[in-house]
């Protein structure tokens, strides 16, 4: 065996071995992690529960989502702040068209109007922050609109979130539902695959250093003691906006292992490519807003980690040997088999198993990761940033 033969096999051994260590801090933490039980089904479970969520129209499934959470949160009690731009006709008439099929559940629900976000604002932060006023519950709940939560995610959010001398933010677990199109297909395996052998670990090291943006909620005394929304709205990534805030007062980010169904359906493969450069560019700012002994952690844990499938793959290409081979497949299996092992415990019965999709998704992240770290401008919505950091953006034309 060649020198360059016995790298190619080192490589593709250490693949399994990082992958099994990893599967198992994951498994670590959902060990450690309380159990909830879920509450009575009363109509007035989550009365106390405001539920903001900003609305912008452009998913074929808006409508679908919205219904499903007026279903699950607002016919047991919480009130849903429907927070819609002035210049979004769209989305006004899809409002509309939720209530007018579910007007029994109208009454849970405030729709509001915002005017377009002024310049160097994050957008999400602007509506939030101007509907935060209209919350008069105990519990504030961040959902983005094409979010589904159940009713036992939400008790679960709520039972970490029990008063006491320490503030807490709890966030869900995102698990994706299949939507039309190889885009949307990509990207529900892509989160599927990653979020829980990324999100649970860091439970293990004393908890998250993020928050998931789509889903999350605090008390609203806490929220106010960190001055709610204004203080952030400059940061361009929200949740990582918010997380900083927890974190610097003192507070802890519960991250569950209950999940937050998500559906989006993307027209093509570049709506993809273009949500992809977006979180990994987030994921580098992250990364770059931890002090060096949790970016070293971050780095160790998962950032290297994700280069290994494409690296190993590569070596052995240029200097197969059957060993290497065997190696390569016992990644592979790591890969594909435990993975969705860690996905059944957390989603159930709607864990999948689509090996060539998940491996294709393996191999292409590394690309994702340099893309975002070359090309550090985004386009959300209808808005495109160059960033240099989460607080300085600036809106290109």
């Amino acid at each position: 065996m060649s020198h360059a033969q016995l790298f190619a096999f080192v490589l593709c051994m250490v693949w399994p071995l990082v992958e099994a260590w990893r599967q198992s801090a994951a498994r670590r933490a959902l060990r450690a992690m309380p159990q909830v039980p879920p509450g009575d089904d009363a109509p007035g479970r989550f009365a106390r529960v405001d539920v903001l969520q900003p609305i912008r129209s452009g998913d074929p499934t808006l409508g679908e989502a919205l219904g499903a959470s007026l279903r699950a949160l607002g016919a047991r009690g919480a009130t849903l702040h429907w927070l819609i731009d002035e210049d979004d006709p769209t989305a006004a008439g899809t409002v509309r068209g939720v209530l007018a099929r579910q007007p029994d559940l109208a009454a849970h629900v405030q729709v509001s109007l915002h005017p377009p976000c002024p310049a160097g604002i994050n957008p999400k932060l602007f509506k939030l922050d101007r509907a935060l006023a209209a919350c008069d519950g105990d519990t504030v709940l961040v959902l983005d609109d094409d979010a589904r939560l159940p009713p036992a995610t939400l008790d679960a959010l709520l039972a970490a979130l029990t008063p006491g001398p320490t503030l807490v933010a709890a966030t869900a677990l995102p698990a994706y539902l299949p939507a039309p199109g190889s885009g949307s297909r990509l990207l529900a395996r892509f989160v599927n695959d990653h979020a829980p052998i990324t999100y649970l670990p860091p439970r293990l090291a004393g908890g998250s250093p993020t928050l998931n943006g789509m889903c999350w909620a605090m008390r609203r005394d806490a929220l106010d003691a960190i001055g709610g929304f204004a203080p952030r709205l400059h940061h361009l990534t929200d949740d990582l906006a918010m997380a900083q805030a927890v974190l610097a007062a003192d507070g802890r980010i519960d991250q569950r292992r209950e999940p937050v169904w998500m559906r989006t359906a993307l027209p093509g493969r570049a709506a993809y490519l273009a949500q992809m450069h977006r979180w990994m560019l987030f994921g580098l700012l992250l990364t770059r807003a931890q002090a060096w002994p949790a970016r070293l952690r971050v780095l160790l844990g998962q950032g290297l980690p994700s280069l290994l499938p494409l690296a190993a793959t590569l070596a052995w290409l240029a200097a197969p040997t059957w060993a290497g081979a065997a190696a390569l497949a016992c990644g592979a299996l790591a890969h594909v088999l435990g993975r969705r092992a860690l996905q059944h415990v957390c989603a159930g019965a709607a864990a999948t198993l689509e090996p060539a999709t998940s491996l294709l998704i393996a191999l292409l992240l590394p690309l994702h990761l340099l893309h975002a770290a070359l090309v550090p401008r985004i386009r959300w919505r209808e808005h495109r940033y160059r960033v240099y950091a989460n607080d300085r953006f600036e809106a290109l034309q």
